[in-house]
C-alpha cells in the first residue's frame, strides 16, 4: 500500500486563531501517536492571519481512514466547529 500525503487548509473564525491553535496543538499530540501517522506538522499561513495549514503523512489509506472515524477525531470535530469556518483537504500520492 502507498503512503497518503495530506495538505489541510483551515479557515479560522475571526479572533479565534490563538484559541484554535492551542486546541489544535493539543489534539496533534494524540494524532502523532496514532498507528500509521508518520508525520504531522502545523503551520501558520504567512498570507493570512486567519488560516492554519496542516501537513500529514500516513502509512496508507487504511490508517488515515481509521484516524478519521476514531473517538479522538469525533471529539475534535465537535471542538473545531466553534473555531473553524471551513477547511480544504487535499489528498496526494507520491509521484
Amino acid at each position: 500500500m502507498s503512503k497518503i500525503y495530506l495538505f489541510v487548509e483551515i479557515s479560522v473564525k475571526s479572533g479565534q486563531l490563538a484559541g484554535f491553535v492551542e486546541k489544535l496543538q493539543a489534539h496533534a499530540v494524540g494524532i502523532r501517536r496514532e498507528d500509521g501517522c508518520e508525520n504531522l506538522a502545523l503551520f501558520y499561513d504567512s498570507d493570512s492571519s486567519e488560516s492554519v495549514c496542516v501537513w500529514e503523512i500516513w502509512r496508507d489509506r487504511a490508517s488515515w481512514d481509521a484516524h478519521m472515524v476514531n473517538d479522538s477525531s469525533k471529539t475534535w470535530q465537535s471542538v473545531a466547529k466553534d473555531f473553524v469556518n471551513g477547511e480544504k483537504i487535499t489528498v496526494m500520492s507520491a509521484i
